[in-house]
């Protein structure tokens, strides 16, 4: 784990990324590391701790990029990545419909 004071935060999300993906498979579930596949095996999502943020990682974020809200745009720094850095961010509600806009498109991507 590279930064042990962000533990809460990643729980905060980890809880919100399993409730939301009941019918995926959790493939690693530690300490600072969640990930997510689908049942076809491909990757779903990731929450992951780095040195200065959680990161949440949606692959389907990265082939549909127009899906993410107005609220968490300000967060996203790659593709398929948005980061966090504090507990008290109110766009990590915003996490849930997200997830739930992404299960709705598994299977309308491609994995190169």
């Amino acid at each position: 784990m590279k930064n042990d004071s962000l533990i809460f935060l990643w729980s905060r999300i980890s809880e919100i990324v399993r409730r939301c993906s009941l019918n995926l498979d959790i493939f690693i579930d530690e300490f600072g590391d969640l990930r997510v596949r689908t049942s076809e095996g491909r990757p779903f999502a990731s929450v992951r701790i780095q040195q200065s943020h959680v990161g949440v990682y949606l692959l389907p974020l990265y082939h549909h990029p127009g899906v993410i809200g107005p609220f968490l745009s300000n967060r996203k720094s790659g593709k398929g990545t948005l980061q966090f850095k504090d507990e008290k961010d109110p766009a990590i509600e915003e996490i849930a419909d997200l997830i739930e806009t992404c299960l709705n498109l598994v299977g309308k991507y491609w994995i190169y």
